[in-house]
């Protein structure tokens, strides 16, 4: 994407229409030319009289480029967003009221790009703050991603590898979590991880990354299962390190991966000594063995 070009149609567009009273860019465009590349999108807010004006109309996103597809997001609690794919990029058009510019602050840099109303002086960065996350926050995170492991387990020995992937799924995410506590715990709060995995290359350990590529698998059942217990062992090496890092007392594990291992016992072809090629279980003592 020509980001410049389609930055500066963006602002003459705004200028022009009464109804937008301010414009925003945020995300990594606003971080500066060494954030972006040429499959970067630009996330950009517009502040306007009458939100429905733009809701209900969308001759405007072809302003900009050749429209391939549109995901229009309701956002509960927030502002509605509009996802533009364009030949070329994407754009993300955040639609709000004028009274709900300054109503958050930003966490990372921004840019103002229009300013009709002088409004945009209200508007702050914290920056990226972080708390570690308490007892009850890791309790949560490893009752998630147990819940999603028995679960994965069940539909791999029921031969339901569909509904199998999706609770992989649901245990990455709570993976995801762990990697990030662990990154912060150890390296100090403003160690950026971004956002749902963005820019992971870029931040994630070696051995971290290397331990990763056992944790996932394509459709075959015994690849899937040989990634679920890749999964739990890097979740509980995490987050192990993390709860000793962060002096929190964590759950008891032991039996919820004795049981995973049971369920999987239950066909041969899924158990998790053979999905991972080893002779024995990869969990700790105490598993069932078939």
């Amino acid at each position: 994407m020509e980001h410049e070009r389609v930055l500066q149609e963006i602002v003459d567009w705004a200028r022009a229409d009464e109804n937008i009273r301010a414009v925003v860019l945020s995300g990594s465009a606003a971080l500066g030319d060494s954030y972006l590349d040429e499959l970067s999108d630009l996330d950009v807010e517009l502040y306007v009289r009458a939100p429905e004006l733009l809701l209900d109309d969308s001759s405007w996103y072809a302003r900009f480029g050749e429209v391939l597809v549109v995901e229009a997001l309701t956002n509960p609690g927030w502002n509605p967003t509009r996802l533009v794919y364009y030949v070329g990029g994407k754009v993300d058009f955040m639609v709000g009221s004028v009274g709900a510019l300054g109503e958050d602050s930003y966490d990372r840099p921004f840019c103002v790009l229009v300013d009709k109303d002088n409004l945009a002086i209200q508007l702050t960065t914290t920056g990226a703050e972080w708390a570690p996350p308490g007892p009850e926050q890791f309790h949560e995170c490893a009752n998630r991603l147990y819940a999603a492991a028995l679960m994965w387990a069940n539909y791999l020995v029921r031969d339901e590898p569909w509904s199998a992937k999706i609770r992989d799924w649901d245990a990455k995410q709570e993976l995801l979590k762990m990697i990030e506590w662990d990154h912060k715990a150890r390296y100090g709060a403003q160690f950026e991880t971004w956002f749902g995995g963005k820019r992971f290359n870029q931040w994630v350990d070696a051995d971290v990354r290397a331990s990763l590529e056992r944790c996932w698998s394509g459709f075959g059942l015994a690849e899937s299962a040989a990634a679920l217990v890749a999964t739990v062992e890097l979740f509980e090496q995490l987050r192990s390190r993390t709860a000793d890092t962060l002096g929190i007392k964590t759950m008891v594990t032991d039996r919820v991966r004795h049981e995973i291992a049971a369920i999987m016992a239950k066909r041969g072809d899924l158990h998790p000594a053979q999905s991972s090629g080893s002779q024995r279980s990869p969990f700790t003592s105490g598993v069932v063995r078939p």
